[in-house]
């Protein structure tokens, strides 16, 4: 299945092919190979990078920006929801 939403070009479906501790290496739907840079606070984060070694090894696709070379905290299908404020 292709995504083929034209309103946000940048934004593709990827699968992941290669985690390594500084990047992940992700094949888009059309084709192209792109590696994204993880932050420092991914690298350190264990269980994020077990994360996206499950999703990985899954063949799940997950949502990329195709010209930042990010990732994204959410997918495509839902909006993050919003934070409550609290009063302490």
């Amino acid at each position: 299945m292709t995504l083929k939403d034209t309103s946000q070009p940048e934004i593709v479906a990827a699968r992941i092919v290669a985690v390594s501790g500084k990047t992940v290496k992700v094949l888009t739907e059309d084709g192209q190979t792109l590696r994204i840079p993880l932050p420092s606070n991914y690298r350190q984060d264990q269980t994020m990078l077990a994360s996206l070694k499950d999703i990985w090894r899954a063949g799940i696709w997950i949502p990329v920006n195709r010209q930042l070379k990010r990732l994204f905290h959410y997918d495509w299908l839902s909006e993050p929801a919003p934070v409550p404020a609290t009063n302490h």
